[in-house]
């Protein structure tokens, strides 16, 4: 009994000193990313973010970064010519392997309206996404987000040239017209294409907290960052522009 009422006093008295709260317990960083691949996605959807997260990756032990698509055929992005498209990506895992993944990243382009109305694929963002720390979504791939039920009832951006059309594909989602990037809860999406460079580089900042190595991945990567969320010179242009359709 003495033994117990000694331990009882020395914890009694660490809380104390500490105000009776125990330090929490650090959350652990998100190491593995995927990016979904689909037929005609924009290569710079995917590459800007995956380029800055390469370099992140270098100094981050074991950080992985994986290409999930349909089937394990490579996929083609959208840039084509007379011989048909001129950039494939290779997959590591399909979607019915359902890898184990922290972060799930979808890119945009024409083939987001097909994946739009693919229920294999939106099947797989709706299953996966609980096991998720975090999803995210560069340009029209935000429309997959809305499809598969994720974005009902938060805040949300796209590209702006697609505005009319992303808004419609998503009625319950509060849509930011003039946004760089929006955060709600785990759940990141940017503006149009290179939009996902800034996103990732203020991802790396926030949620890895280190803000000196996104800035030399930026200056390795010699782009220059737009660090405000509220920056957005192509709202105006591009909601302007009806006529135009990415």
């Amino acid at each position: 009994m003495l033994l117990f009422h000694t331990l009882a006093v020395v914890l009694t008295g660490a809380l104390a000193v500490s105000g009776g709260k125990t330090k929490p317990t650090p959350k652990p960083i998100p190491l593995k990313w995927g990016v979904l691949a689909f037929p005609r996605y924009v290569g710079l959807d995917a590459y800007g973010p995956l380029e800055l997260l390469n370099i992140v990756a270098f100094n981050t032990p074991n950080m992985t970064l994986s290409i999930v698509a349909e089937t394990m055929d490579p996929v083609p992005a959208h840039i084509t010519n007379s011989a048909g498209p001129l950039t494939w990506v290779k997959p590591n895992y399909t979607i019915d392997q359902d890898p184990e993944l922290d972060v799930l990243l979808i890119p945009g382009g024409p083939g987001s309206r097909v994946a739009y109305n693919n229920t294999r694929i939106i099947d797989y963002v709706k299953r996966t996404y609980p096991k998720l720390k975090y999803i995210a979504s560069v340009c029209t791939g935000a429309q997959v987000l809305a499809k598969a039920g994720i974005l009902n009832g938060k805040r949300a951006t796209t590209n702006k040239f697609a505005w009319a059309e992303m808004v419609a594909s998503g009625p319950g989602v509060n849509w930011v017209p003039c946004a760089r990037w929006v955060v709600d809860g785990n759940i990141w999406t940017s503006s149009g294409v290179a939009a996902g460079i800034d996103m990732a580089h203020a991802f790396t900042k926030t949620v890895y907290k280190n803000e000196t190595l996104a800035d030399r991945a930026a200056n390795i990567l010699e782009v220059e960052i737009h660090k405000d969320p509220h920056w957005d010179p192509f709202c105006k242009v591009g909601l302007s522009a009806i006529v135009y359709r990415r």
